[in-house]
């Protein structure tokens, strides 16, 4: 007897910036990509809504006000939307797959924006029989997995290929790119004359992408231009650390500041006195001497923000701990160009890291 083929189950709603997108090789590294950005998010939603050991569900439905609450939009276009979807049914992208090298189909059966028994909008997609094994990628093919958020903001298409390039190559912490590669395949620019030349594509794409890739991800980096003779031939990427990266974002930041940025209204039980032990610490005992008096009332606010519903002593206790990550850093007093800067934008990250807890 014929074993009867499951049920496709609809997957509906439930949309989360958090959401992990669980992507094959095949799918990350295709030799042409002839989506747009808008066409890649949707993409990727869909990815984000499945569950990639569960080939039975593979079609995802949401709604037009979800789609537009997840990208942070206040109303998508309804023709842009519905142009994005048609899209997914006629691009073909070219894929390497290992067992029959470099071959290209479509991804959806059905890409299909209409409106429900309610009158609202909806999206509804359903990925073909033949690509299935891509986005059901457990067991069969190498894959990596980053938040939906990292690419949701991604105002540009190249960021996003760059993201991607960055972060699938992340663990090798320094590594070189020939320019014709990363232009051609990696960004996919091989069809802009333009981009040939060196200047206009590091200005154009480039460097706009490198910005956004490292101001709105999980990626933060550098580059090199590597020249052979006098024409950039390679371009060297370089994987920072949080040190690395404070310390690089200080170099233009003034050092005096607005009070007014963090004096957020706060409880009795967390007014101090800015005479008593944080001032002291951050004062001749622990720096020196070296940050004036609206500097240490801008750090003893953020501890405070840092360390909530804790008293004085666990708050020196936390600057403590900051001020010695600081030094072991900059043990010469000469690696950190702006120590204020850098001690603040060390307890704001903690700040950050505890809101998204």
């Amino acid at each position: 007897m014929a074993t009867k083929k499951p049920k496709n189950v609809e997957i509906t709603g439930n949309l989360d910036r958090k959401y992990w997108v669980q992507k094959a090789d095949p799918l990350i590294a295709m030799k042409s990509v002839p989506f747009t950005l808008g066409e890649l998010k949707i993409l990727d939603t869909y990815i984000s809504r499945i569950n990639a050991a569960d080939d039975t569900r593979r079609t995802v439905i949401f709604t037009k006000e979800e789609y537009e609450e997840l990208m942070g939009l206040s109303c998508a276009n309804p023709r842009a939307l519905q142009k994005h979807i048609k899209a997914l049914l006629s691009r073909v992208p070219e894929l390497y797959m290992p067992d029959d090298g470099y071959i290209s189909f479509v991804l959806f059966e059905k890409a299909y924006y209409h409106k429900d028994e309610y009158g609202k909008p909806i999206i509804e997609l359903t990925c073909t029989e033949t690509s299935k094994d891509l986005f059901f990628c457990i067991g069969k093919y190498h894959y990596f997995k980053y938040a939906l958020e990292n690419v949701i903001n991604l105002t540009r298409k190249a960021s996003y290929l760059l993201y991607l390039h960055i972060f699938t190559n992340r663990f090798r912490g320094e590594w070189e790119l020939l320019l014709d590669e990363l232009r051609d395949d990696v960004l996919d620019c091989k069809e802009q004359e333009s981009y040939q030349e060196y200047k206009i594509f590091k200005r154009d794409v480039l460097d706009p992408a490198v910005k956004e890739v490292n101001k709105k991800t999980d990626c933060h980096f550098a580059y090199e231009a590597i020249k052979r003779g006098r024409r950039v031939a390679k371009i060297k990427f370089i994987i920072q650390t949080v040190d690395e990266r404070i310390d690089v974002e200080l170099e233009n930041i003034p050092v005096q500041m607005s009070l007014t940025d963090f004096n957020d209204s706060e409880s009795d039980e967390n007014e101090i006195d800015y005479g008593g032990e944080l001032a002291d610490l951050l004062g001749s005992a622990a720096c020196d001497d070296e940050f004036s008096p609206e500097q240490i009332r801008v750090l003893q606010d953020l501890v405070i923000k840092a360390v909530p519903n804790s008293d004085n002593m666990e708050r020196c206790d936390y600057l403590i701990h900051q001020i010695h990550k600081m030094n072991a850093y900059d043990k010469d007093h000469k690696t950190v160009k702006n120590r204020f800067n850098y001690l603040r934008r060390m307890i704001e990250k903690d700040i950050k890291e505890n809101e998204n807890a």
